[in-house]
């Protein structure tokens, strides 16, 4: 008897992606995409986005960068990529332009290539990530569109 073969979360988030990728003509490099499927991997089992307040926990992260190595800053530069690219509604609730998100998440991204952050995150990741954060958005808001299958 042969078993249906499921599609994990991973899996389905890559699905996504390329299919966005497809409707959009954006293609961002290996490393890119995959840091991206794992990011949304992540916050689909995290409850924290929903209630987030940016600034403050930016702020938070920036006094906390040098004791802890950044991995606050970097949460940061995560939330507001999925807030700005799947969740511009909530933007728009708080009466906050989407811009606001990508600003700090590019600012964000960018302070982890700093010199004293080499060795915990690759500089040339998140140079990439703050660069191409506006396609990076549009990526996930055509994934927004894409009519949603049942899992296979």
């Amino acid at each position: 008897m042969a078993y249906p073969i499921k599609r994990t979360p991973i899996a389905t988030w890559r699905a996504l992606v390329d299919e966005a990728a497809k409707q959009t003509g954006y293609h961002c490099d290996d490393y890119v995409e995959h840091y991206l499927v794992l990011t949304l991997e992540h916050f689909t089992t995290d409850n924290h986005l929903s209630s987030t307040i940016v600034a403050l926990d930016f702020l938070l992260a920036l006094d906390a960068m040098g004791r802890e190595g950044g991995g606050q800053i970097r949460k940061v530069g995560d939330e507001c990529l999925l807030l700005a690219g799947l969740f511009p509604e909530r933007a728009a609730h708080k009466h906050v332009p989407v811009e606001y998100f990508i600003n700090i998440g590019q600012y964000a991204y960018q302070l982890l290539t700093k010199a004293h952050f080499k060795m915990l995150y690759d500089p040339e990741l998140f140079a990439k990530l703050s660069n191409e954060f506006p396609n990076l958005i549009d990526l996930l808001q055509t994934m927004r569109k894409i009519p949603k299958k049942p899992l296979q």
